[in-house]
């Protein structure tokens, strides 16, 4: 999020609607590791990347979408999959993009984290019922976590978080 931060700062003081994509998982030769980002706007604006530019059209187009609807997509991208080939992921690899509004409350929370430097790390449900996924919470080291995961869940997030030492990106399916 560090390196896209200036322009989501600057969209969002704006009022432009946002969407994140992130990787959040590869196989293979991949272009970008896991936790790579790229935020954009309906209105054309990119920042970031997931792929190095193999994906980032399809990547972009389902951002519009997930602005218009609300609803976030898991897109997976790999030169077994048609779809790979026509947007150019031919390095051999495959990657899991996950792309969703930006949570501005979030966003405003996490961007001060980011400017005093400050371990932390964001959950994100990314598969499990409807009603849950692209929920999102903001865990530190030091004083605790903030989102809008149900109760059930909650607890487990947190330790799954601090038991990640460098705060790395982690996949986490919610049991139901």
């Amino acid at each position: 999020m560090k390196d896209i931060l200036a322009d989501v700062s600057d969209w969002v003081e704006k009022g432009e609607p946002v969407a994140v994509a992130t990787v959040i998982q590869t196989w293979g030769s991949s272009p970008r590791r896991v936790g790579a980002q790229m935020a954009l706007t309906p209105s054309g604006k990119i920042a970031g990347s997931v792929s190095g530019g193999c994906v980032e059209g399809a990547v972009f187009e389902s951002g519009v979408e997930v602005l218009q609807t609300g609803v976030p997509q898991l897109l997976h991208f790999g030169v077994s999959d048609e779809t790979a080939w026509e947007v150019g992921l031919a390095c051999g690899g495959q990657i899991d993009v996950f792309v969703k509004p930006l949570d501005k409350a979030l966003f405003h929370a996490r961007r001060e984290i980011l400017l005093a430097d400050r371990p932390h790390a964001v959950a994100t449900i990314i598969r499990g019922p409807g009603d849950q996924i692209g929920r999102e919470a903001l865990i530190t080291g030091e004083d605790g976590a903030a989102g809008i995961f149900d109760r059930d869940i909650h607890t487990e997030i947190i330790e799954k978080a601090r038991a990640v030492a460098d705060f790395q990106c982690f996949n986490l399916t919610p049991r139901h």
